[in-house]
């Protein structure tokens, strides 16, 4: 297997775990696709790329940076156990939320978000839930910090990052390519989804923030065994 090869296997796991824990996002997007124009859809897409984009290169710019400052990458695999850490207290944060509050009728604040997005708004609230936002943050940070434990070759971390942000990107980009190709028989699937996601999604988040802690936090206690 090449080092591409091997790089890439690291990377999709925390990218496909991305797509579930933003659910709400993808939610969001399904419900501008039944609430508002194509044109707000479009920019709520295109700022949820910006601001994952903006929030990877960022990550990778930083700790490649520090690996060069620091002439050691040992420490990355540190950082790949806080992150790990990290995402299994925002997992059990959540599960504590959700028993506290227990079911309940209340419509979420996503929804309530939805409804008045429109125009820049659309844009600007998807890249700040893209790349400020304290989960996609850690996700990212996560992404990055396995892909530079992977590699230290420039060009395959770059490809390995383009591949996080698409896939990760993947949920929140499928109701307008729904409606790109189905038109309006797209809508009533996608209100569905909205209503499914309403139930559903954070017993859901919990859950894959969980899983997604346990990865990151092992991959990172097995890179510092394996330089010990």
């Amino acid at each position: 297997m090449t080092l591409a090869a091997v790089t890439l296997a690291a990377v999709v796991p925390v990218a496909v775990g991305a797509v579930v824990a933003n659910l709400p996002m993808v939610a969001m997007a399904a419900g501008l696709s039944t609430l508002n124009s194509g044109r707000v859809l479009a920019q709520f897409t295109a700022g949820w790329l910006a601001g994952l984009t903006a929030i990877t290169a960022a990550g990778l710019l930083l700790v490649d940076g520090v690996v060069l400052a620091s002439d050691s990458a040992a420490w990355v695999s540190w950082l790949q156990l806080a992150l790990g850490i990290a995402l299994l207290v925002a997992g059990v944060r959540a599960l504590v939320s959700r028993i506290r509050d227990g079911e309940t009728d209340e419509e979420p604040g996503w929804v309530r978000t939805t409804r008045s997005l429109t125009g820049r708004k659309a844009f600007g609230t998807a890249f700040l839930l893209g790349s400020v936002n304290p989960k996609n943050t850690i996700i990212a940070m996560s992404a990055v910090s396995v892909i530079v434990d992977a590699t230290d070759v420039i060009p395959a971390q770059i490809v390995s990052a383009v591949v996080f942000v698409v896939v990760a990107s993947i949920g929140v980009a499928a109701p307008g390519l729904a409606l790109l190709t189905l038109g309006d028989r797209a809508r009533r699937p996608l209100t569905a989804v909205v209503d499914g996601f309403v139930r559903h999604s954070r017993i859901v988040t919990v859950v894959v923030l969980l899983l997604l802690g346990v990865y990151v936090a092992v991959s990172g206690i097995l890179a510092i065994g394996s330089t010990d």
